[in-house]
């Protein structure tokens, strides 16, 4: 009996910290270990944001991209992100596009380009080009490339309440709005 604690005691003490390693990275991968990183950035009305702190809903939809060609992806979900902000009042949604961390000069081109493409001064407010280091950012959010869209349901904390990815669909549809409502308590 001795050498079968032993034995048994030998395998908890080699497997348990691997068993542990496993499950902090399945955690890691979920949407709920998700924390959207803090940033600061300014929107295209000029005013500072801190992400995620003074976002202007206790929960925010946050519509990001990453190239120009998923501008069509992000429009998309924006009939579902404006009713979830008509319907409850304690919901907002942003548009997010993100780029590479670079220079002033070239942060004051690509603003004033999105300026220009977006010609009513109200939406400003709501777009935040965020300039920042992309592996991180993407690590933090549990975004494993920049092929897509991405739609974030993130509370005042930051903290991913549900994620998906692409153009909407009916489902992805239904499924923000059952995350939206689950949160809400609407």
């Amino acid at each position: 009996m001795r050498l079968s604690q032993r034995l048994l005691t030998v395998l908890l003490a080699c497997f348990l910290p691997i068993f542990a390693a496993f499950a902090r990275s399945q955690e890691a991968d979920s949407p709920a270990a998700a924390v959207f990183p803090a940033v600061t950035s300014y929107a295209l009305d000029k005013s500072r944001v801190d992400l995620p702190t003074s976002l202007a809903g206790q929960y925010n939809i946050l519509l990001l991209s990453f190239e120009q060609e998923q501008q069509n992806q992000v429009s998309s979900w924006m009939p579902a992100a404006e009713a979830a902000q008509h319907t409850h009042f304690n919901v907002r949604y942003y548009q997010l596009p993100v780029f590479p961390r670079e220079n002033v000069l070239y942060r004051w081109w690509e603003n004033s380009s999105m300026r220009s493409d977006v010609t009513d001064p109200e939406m400003w407010p709501w777009i935040v080009p965020l300039y920042v280091e992309q592996q991180p950012f993407l690590r933090a959010l549990g975004i494993e490339n920049r092929k897509e869209a991405v739609v974030l349901l993130v509370d005042k904390s930051g903290r991913v309440l549900w994620k998906s990815s692409g153009s909407l669909t009916e489902e992805k549809r239904s499924q923000l709005e059952k995350a939206v409502a689950g949160v809400t308590g609407h």
